[in-house]
């Protein structure tokens, strides 16, 4: 009988047994990132690596795993790529995702915003451009070499020597690309 004929009772009774086909192995992309995050962290950590952004999420009939990573002094591209070798035999060997995926790692890239301590830190040594909300010393830019990170504030080596620049002050900061 064709839907929308009037015969509820049968349609009723259609609607009553749904059948759901959930692969097994099917996780949620916040389910999957926090499994992927929890296999790849020794992984991270034996190379003196943290990621400092996950993302996981779908591309199509692709899920797509992404992991910008950094460590002091910073990554190369074979940094990347031998992680991406050594994280993507760990996911195939717990066999934790069965549909297809593409693993990308990489670096946050020169010109990503420094914005949480843990960044200024991994930064210690390099150079920095530095937008101020309010004037420090007469200007709202800086430009000098990370020397400390204190808890409230940034110690930079600057052309008029050391400044300290109090964290709650910088509106914008990346390191310095120097060519």
């Amino acid at each position: 009988m064709p839907w929308g004929s009037g015969d509820t009772r049968s349609t009723r009774q259609k609607w009553a047994d749904p059948t759901f086909f959930v692969p097994v192995l099917f996780l949620m992309d916040d389910e999957c990132l926090s499994a992927i995050q929890q296999l790849a962290e020794p992984i991270l950590e034996a190379a003196s690596t943290e990621a400092v952004e996950w993302s996981c999420h779908r591309q199509g009939e692709r899920l797509v795993v992404r992991l910008l990573v950094d460590k002091v002094g910073g990554v190369t591209i074979q940094h990347c790529t031998r992680l991406n070798h050594q994280i993507g035999q760990a996911l195939e060997q717990a066999e934790m995702l069965e549909d297809t995926y593409t693993l990308e790692v990489s670096s946050p890239g020169l010109d990503r915003p420094l914005v949480t301590r843990r960044d200024f830190q991994r930064a210690i040594g390099d150079p920095l451009e530095l937008r101020l909300h309010e004037p420090l010393g007469g200007t709202t830019q800086l430009e000098g070499e990370l020397l400390v990170v204190q808890p409230e504030a940034l110690v930079l080596v600057t052309r008029v020597g050391n400044v300290t620049v109090p964290l709650a002050q910088i509106a914008h900061a990346v390191k310095a690309i120097r060519i």
